[in-house]
């Protein structure tokens, strides 16, 4: 008897792995594992994970939480790879990312017969200016072209195989014959339109959108190593084989052109790996005051160049120095005393500050500042106790979402007038059961939604949400039951 019960009971979860999340459900799923996801972001990954099967989404969203697939940029390798787990029988969660999928037996690459000699990179036209970065590597620019987007495929080809789509913005299309191409002549390539711009049409939308910056390469020993470019925030970064994403050159010990990285101002300006104290010095004296910025911003800075930077004129560069985990506490003192409020914020959400100097912030007129002491979890507990009561809904917000909140603070808050605050209440995981409780029968469905979504809510709160008048509450709370059975 007991065996059938078992059978039954995985029965019935194999029945629940092939139900496919609802659009509602996905979001949910999704804003919890990637908060960071900009609106229209979020909304690209949820048009491509709703067209999934129930396996696909579970495999997209693990990898999508690992930030190791962006959608749709990623579905046609994010395909190849499910092919291939599937075939092989792999467990996805072996693999950070479809390309380690990709790239796991690199024995059934297949290269174009013309491109099986060495590919000479000096050669190529689109690419320019060759910085020799040490460790064997050489940086190149690439040509911001359609030339340029074909240079860099010509070499994905000749160094990985034809069949390899690591970067988006040099894809192609996956509709030619495999076994063919493998018995084409150069001139036969491209009658075929091997490298025509409707193999990459995609491709080059991307290509596109990576213009903050130039785009480069780097060969290491003449071999493929890696890509870069700018994306919308602002940022170079170099991708590897894996499409693994790093802020320095991966795979080697080789320094980035400083010359480069300076004229573009951007966050791995000053890298561990490569930075000498006396170049954190040099910079730090830079007149741009976006160079500056870096210096102060980065972990590995000097203390001795921070005592300095924190006395910058230009408040951006202070209020770098204000965010630094490695800021002295006598630095954070001085900063916390600054005339800009956006310097004393940042001194106030700093995780190092101490306690007392959290009591006084916590008696700034502006808002912004006491918000941020709310929020930091080394504010004592006498003084999240007085900022449950400030005048400012925001302070209370950020109060409501401090992990060392006192239980009576919790209370008053789950009172609040602010639909907002009583949010933030209902889903702060530390939140006492007796009070989401409370919350759960709060008369805006949003609070409710919020208690359904909190991974600490007990079971029978849950189970009465799974039957609440609202959809989105119902469809929260079964969700938060499936993930707990």
């Amino acid at each position: 008897m007991k065996s059938h019960v078992r059978i039954a009971k995985q029965l019935v979860k194999v029945a629940r792995m092939l139900v496919a999340f609802n659009r509602s459900q996905l979001e949910a799923e999704l804003s919890r594992k990637r908060s960071d996801l900009k609106e229209d972001k979020l909304k690209e990954h949820l048009d491509c994970l709703e067209g999934m099967d129930a396996k696909e989404q579970k495999v997209a969203l693990y990898w999508i939480s690992k930030k190791r697939l962006i959608l749709p940029e990623d579905l046609s390798k994010f395909q190849d790879a499910i092919n291939l787990i599937n075939k092989q029988h792999l467990d996805f969660q072996k693999f950070e990312g479809p390309m380690e999928v990709i790239n796991r037996n690199d024995k059934s690459t297949l290269r174009i017969k013309s491109q099986d000699a060495y590919f000479n990179p000096a050669s190529e036209k689109a690419f320019s200016n060759p910085y020799n970065a040490g460790d064997g590597v050489v940086i190149y620019e690439v040509e911001d072209s359609r030339e340029g987007q074909q240079a860099v495929r010509r070499a994905i080809d000749a160094n990985w195989g034809y069949d390899k789509n690591p970067w988006c913005l040099a894809a192609r299309k996956n509709d030619f014959d495999q076994n063919e191409i493998n018995t084409l002549s150069e001139e036969q390539e491209e009658e075929l339109g091997f490298y025509s711009d409707d193999a990459l049409a995609e491709a080059w939308d991307y290509w596109n959108n990576y213009d903050s910056y130039p785009k480069r390469i780097a060969f290491k020993n003449g071999k493929l190593l890696a890509f870069s470019a700018g994306d919308e925030e602002q940022h170079v970064q170099w991708w590897d084989k894996n499409d693994e994403t790093h802020d320095t050159i991966p795979g080697s010990n080789a320094a980035d052109d400083l010359e480069f990285l300076k004229r573009h101002g951007q966050r791995n300006l000053l890298d561990v790996k490569n930075a000498s104290p006396e170049m954190f010095e040099e910079l730090a004296e830079d007149e741009e005051w976006r160079v500056r910025s870096e210096v102060a911003k980065n972990p590995n800075t000097p203390v001795e160049v921070l005592r300095k930077l924190a006395e910058d004129e230009n408040e951006r560069v202070r209020r770098e120095v204000a965010k630094n985990p490695n800021i002295p506490v006598e630095v954070l003192r001085k900063l916390a005393e600054d005339e800009n409020e956006t310097v004393t914020s940042n001194v106030a959400k700093n995780p190092k500050t101490p306690p007392e100097i959290l009591r006084k912030l916590a008696e700034d007129e502006d808002w912004h500042v006491r918000y941020d002491v709310a929020r930091n979890p080394n504010t004592p507990v006498e003084v999240l106790r007085k900022l449950a009561e400030d005048e400012n809904g925001d302070v209370r917000w950020g109060v409501a979402t401090n992990p060392s909140i006192p239980a009576e603070a919790f209370m008053k808050l789950a009172e609040d007038e602010d639909l907002y605050v009583r949010m933030k209440v209902a889903g702060n995981p530390k939140t006492p059961p007796e009070i989401l409780m409370e919350l759960a029968e709060d008369e805006d469905k949003r609070v409710r939604e919020e208690v359904a979504r909190n991974p600490s809510a007990p079971v029978e709160i849950l189970r009465k949400l799974a039957e609440d008048e609202d959809k989105r509450v119902r469809e929260a709370a079964r969700l938060c039951l499936r993930f707990k059975q």
